[in-house]
């Protein structure tokens, strides 16, 4: 089994179904998501990614404050793997955006896989999971117990 970490803020993780919802990634869209109206929970491939991930969108210190985390396991034949390769060299540009954002548009057209695995921007050699809520394998993956998370607090000065 593999397994990813969601962390989101506590107003956001009162149950299972809300963290896993995709409801962010439906309101506004995401670097692999622009499409808004389509569920997607993103996933570090460890707390720390999961971590960083968060930690890039943050502006203001306070916001570090209040956050819960969840392991979510799921097998590995249900992941679909993006190659480095597959991709346009400066994929990692803002402005890239919409190119990644097709290869994802057609990974949730295909339902091809629970999971989609891709390179993350935030950290170089480590990777990001794509978790679709409304795939027919969904039920396959188990979580753990929804728990606190801190921020060290010496991030911010």
């Amino acid at each position: 089994m593999l397994s990813g970490w969601r962390i989101a803020a506590a107003e956001f993780s009162s149950s299972h179904d809300e963290k896993m919802s995709g409801e962010g990634a439906y309101l506004f869209g995401g670097r692999w998501n622009n499409s808004k109206g389509i569920r997607v929970v993103y996933l570090g491939s460890s707390l720390a990614q999961a971590a960083m991930e968060l930690l890039i969108h943050l502006g203001r210190a306070y916001i570090l404050k209040g956050y819960h985390k969840l392991e979510v396991s799921f097998p590995e034949e249900l992941v679909q793997h993006i190659a480095l390769a597959d991709l346009p060299k400066d994929w990692r540009e803002p402005t890239m955006a919409s190119s990644v954002q097709a290869i994802w548009d057609q990974w949730i057209t295909d339902n091809s896989s629970l999971i989609l695995q891709v390179p993350s921007v935030a950290v170089s050699g480590e990777y990001n999971y794509l978790f679709n809520p409304q795939h027919p394998d969904a039920s396959k993956a188990t979580f753990s117990a929804i728990t606190k998370f801190n921020f060290n607090p010496r991030l911010v000065k």
